[in-house]
């Protein structure tokens, strides 16, 4: 019978948490590091290119955060995404986030007895997965949950992942000129062309920076660096032309924002 092996990915960038996991990972014969990462926008590159089996993704890291990272993995395809486990430095907010919903973590410095107890958790998840039975419990939901409460806790991401028919792609925060809704999806803007994201507008407009985007209609996001113009309307309304052309019609209740910020 030939023995079960896992393949795994570690994304930290300190050189010194990745060289601990690794030394407690080689007390594990069946699991195999294929892949180190500095940051987290590498981590999603490498774990499409590679799609390891788990990965432990810290949640403080440049580019990407390993909030960011999952949000991304969350998106995928259920079948080929790999178990997550996170690392990260006391927090208490954030060990809070991981204990209400059931989502493993290990703790800066990694102690043995919980790394191994996150690890064969994460075993269990994985065997069930190729098994083709449902785990224990339902980790897409899990995940979700716990990063809707890390989210508002995390700097504002500096890019999006976009995933298109070819694989996974980055978009530039401040690059975005606009955002609109489209159904389950919002469209990201950049020169002209726009960027589908699952996601909906009041989630997006939690990870955009408040001092550079600002809400001007429930289906509307403007980047105030890219607006042109800004004219008065009726009752409390502006219209709004950007950089390009495009002119949006604000409305009443998100009029007060916007002018603080132009002002």
């Amino acid at each position: 019978m030939t023995a079960t092996t896992y393949s795994v990915l570690l994304a930290d960038d300190e050189p010194l948490a990745r060289r601990r996991l690794a030394s407690l990972l080689a007390r594990h014969p069946a699991y195999s590091v294929i892949a180190e990462c500095e940051d987290g926008a590498e981590a999603v590159e490498r774990i499409a290119e590679l799609r390891p089996d788990l990965a432990f993704l810290d949640i403080h890291m440049p580019e990407l955060d390993g909030v960011a990272v999952a949000e991304a993995l969350a998106e995928g395809d259920p079948a080929t995404a790999p178990a997550v486990i996170f690392v990260t430095a006391y927090d208490a907010h954030a060990v809070r986030a991981f204990d209400l919903n059931a989502v493993d973590y290990v703790l800066k410095p990694v102690d043995v007895e919980r790394f191994d107890r996150a690890l064969a958790r994460a075993s269990a998840r994985i065997d069930a997965r190729r098994a083709g039975g449902a785990p224990a419990q339902e980790p897409d939901a899990a995940l979700r949950a716990v990063l809707a409460e890390l989210r508002p806790a995390a700097a504002y991401p500096s890019r999006f992942v976009v995933r298109d028919a070819k694989g996974l792609y980055f978009v530039k925060a401040d690059e975005v000129e606009r955002v609109d809704a489209e159904g389950n999806y919002v469209g990201l803007w950049v020169r002209g062309r726009r960027h589908l994201l699952r996601e909906t507008m009041k989630g997006i407009e939690g990870k955009l920076d408040p001092a550079r985007f600002v809400r001007v209609h429930r289906s509307s996001i403007v980047n105030v660096d890219r607006v042109r113009r800004l004219e008065p309307w009726a009752h409390g309304e502006y219209v709004i032309t950007m950089e390009d052309g495009t002119k949006i019609t604000s409305s009443r209740t998100h009029g007060t924002r916007l002018q603080e910020l132009l002002r």
